[in-house]
């Protein structure tokens, strides 16, 4: 479809709201055609904006949104969520498979835990090892393991 004589091409323009509604029905697992309805356009033409410079950014910045949401809302169910899990492992009346899958899920967690501040530790003197060796503090987000 030619472009009306003034209007900018659709790379030159931002991102409308209905095209960002779209594309973020599409990145939370909608499928193209229900993400069309959504920003009101068509399938092709939601798939011609996804082209769009922008389109990568806001996709990317989205699903980070929603991981960090969701990641937020399992770390205030923590505690529930460790008292089920040794509730279950702890429970007599639970079959021995039910309780060999918790005991193990329980020691997981705690192995992981303690890898991760083992792994901050080490993080932390490589950063200072850096920075003695370059003579200039390293950035937090320079090292992104």
């Amino acid at each position: 479809m030619p472009k009306k004589t003034g209007q900018k091409k659709r790379e030159d323009r931002d991102l409308p709201g209905n095209v960002r509604r779209g594309l973020l029905a599409h990145s939370q697992g909608h499928n193209w055609i229900e993400s069309a309805k959504i920003a009101g356009l068509t399938p092709h033409a939601l798939r011609q904006w996804r082209k769009h410079p922008q389109a990568d950014s806001f996709i990317s910045e989205a699903i980070k949104t929603s991981l960090e949401e969701a990641h937020g809302t399992l770390s205030k169910a923590t505690p529930l969520l460790a008292e089920k899990l040794i509730s279950i492992a702890l429970d007599p009346k639970v079959r021995g498979y039910t309780a060999v899958q918790a005991i193990s899920e329980s020691f997981k967690i705690i192995q992981s835990g303690v890898i991760d501040r083992e792994n901050k530790i080490e993080m932390k003197k490589l950063r200072e090892a850096m920075e003695r060796l370059s003579g200039e503090r390293i950035q937090d987000d320079f090292i992104d393991v």
